[in-house]
């Protein structure tokens, strides 16, 4: 079996043939949806921690670690929610002094 080299075009039309392949099978999600999930796990979590805290002050979780752990989880995706707003803000602001 003989190998004969490939031409300029012929590397080329691979690439692309690689790339509008992955481009459809790689369906990624959308940048709104992305952050719309990360805002409801977040909102998920928020709402968790006042059930358990409701629970702990009426008695019916006598647990306090587990209301403790929850309150954390809450407090740290709320400071890292809050962390990427004000990067994508930062950003926006950038942008749009250089189109000025």
């Amino acid at each position: 079996m003989a190998i004969s080299p490939l031409g300029k075009d012929q590397i080329i039309q691979n690439h692309k043939n690689d790339f509008d392949s992955k481009k459809q099978t790689d369906k990624g999600t959308s940048f709104q949806d992305a952050f719309g999930s990360f805002f409801n796990e977040i909102n998920e979590l928020q709402t968790k921690t006042n059930d358990s805290i409701e629970h702990l002050s009426s008695g019916k979780v006598e647990n306090i670690h587990e209301v403790m752990v929850a309150m954390s989880k809450a407090e740290v995706s709320f400071k890292y929610m809050m962390e990427a707003r004000n990067k994508l803000v930062k950003t926006y602001t950038e942008v749009m002094k250089e189109q000025k």
